[in-house]
């Protein structure tokens, strides 16, 4: 990038997209400020921190009415949640939890009890994995509500999985409910006044993700595992940074793509296609990993026997140029919708219910 001239060429925020802003920043600012560490363009910064081990940083925002509505969640999902979003970001690289930091705008209208059950959701899933919220920022907000989290993670400098390390060869896995998210966000606006158990198992998903903390440090660990990205945007924007990261290609089989059994009845319910769903709807916080064939079966295996969990193999990592590619039946197929970006895709517009009080 021209560092005299940033930004030329687009017109507008939408135009450039929020990817694209990034790849801007990157440029101008380069990897990092200081020496040895790695900072734009991954899950986390990565800086050298002691006895052979990283320092991981995030941060994760979240603005209502473009990310939630209050009349959509309850104060402890949402509480939960947005400290969800910053640990994936930490276990995307493989790293363990420590530390966070909140700043937080709130209107005066709320209650102190949906203060309080807010916070509590917070605490519940900070004693759960270990995390200790050492402090922040308040303030009132004249607007909509602005949660940002920072958190601090640490691991070994040598198991760190970046996006760029995806190798020709390499199987792609992934973990988590795909497309369950998607699927809730769908109901939440479809507004209806009864949500059947599989309708309630969408919304869960999409309010109170599982995150796979203890599952990404055990595959940092084994060396066979390659790059690494948790599925914050959908498969079809997240196997594309890690493609362009390695400049290599990733080709996916759709038909592999694991569907939940409550997703398919919940789409066929709605006319909604499941396939769509899981490729390219944000916010399930699974992970998406490559890793040497010639170590699948052992990976699987050890994966099984410690997490209960079968890895599901979707495709693999091919010379070629850095891209996603899809098959379905063994031909090339594209199913037109990408994944979320912040500045091309649309906003949550204020519900007339909802309820600031909680």
């Amino acid at each position: 990038m021209n560092e005299e001239a940033p930004f030329k060429g687009f017109e507008s925020l939408s135009e450039l997209g929020e990817f694209g802003l990034i790849d801007q920043i990157a440029g101008l600012f380069g990897k990092g400020c200081v020496e040895d560490t790695i900072g734009i363009g991954d899950d986390c910064a990565v800086l050298p921190y002691k006895d052979g081990q990283s320092l991981l940083i995030t941060t994760d925002m979240l603005i209502e009415d473009r990310h939630f509505r209050h009349s959509w969640i309850s104060a402890e999902d949402l509480g939960y949640k947005s400290l969800a979003v910053n640990l994936s970001d930490i276990s995307a690289m493989g790293g363990k939890p420590l530390y966070a930091f909140l700043s937080i705008g709130l209107p005066d209208d709320l209650t102190l009890d949906w203060v309080e059950r807010f916070f509590r959701g917070t605490r519940e899933l900070s004693e759960t994995n270990g995390v200790k919220l050492l402090g922040g920022d308040t303030t009132k907000s004249p607007g909509p509500m602005v949660i940002n989290y920072t958190v601090l993670g640490v691991m070994d400098e040598d198991s760190v999985l970046w996006r760029s390390s995806a190798k020709p060869g390499d199987q792609i896995a992934v973990l988590g409910k795909l497309g369950e998210s998607g699927a809730g966000l769908k109901l939440l606006i479809e507004n209806k006044s009864s949500y059947s158990s599989s309708e309630q198992a969408m919304i869960k998903s999409h309010s109170r993700p599982q995150l796979y903390v203890e599952e990404s440090q055990f595959l940092a660990s084994n060396s066979a595992v390659h790059a690494m990205i948790d599925l914050s945007d959908g498969i079809q924007s997240d196997a594309g940074h890690i493609a362009k990261k390695s400049g290599v290609t990733l080709q996916v089989d759709a038909d592999r793509i694991p569907i939940t059994s409550d997703l398919k009845q919940v789409c066929e319910s709605y006319n909604w296609d499941s396939l769509e769903l899981a490729l390219s709807s944000g916010e399930d916080y699974g992970l998406l990993f490559t890793f040497d064939e010639a170590n699948a079966g052992r990976l699987s295996d050890e994966f099984k026997q410690k997490f209960n969990i079968e890895l599901t193999i979707i495709g693999e990592v091919k010379d070629g140029s850095p891209e996603l590619t899809l098959l379905k039946d063994g031909d090339a197929f594209d199913i037109g919708k990408k994944g979320f970006d912040h500045f091309r895709s649309e906003k949550l517009e204020r519900s007339d219910s909802s309820d600031p009080s909680g």
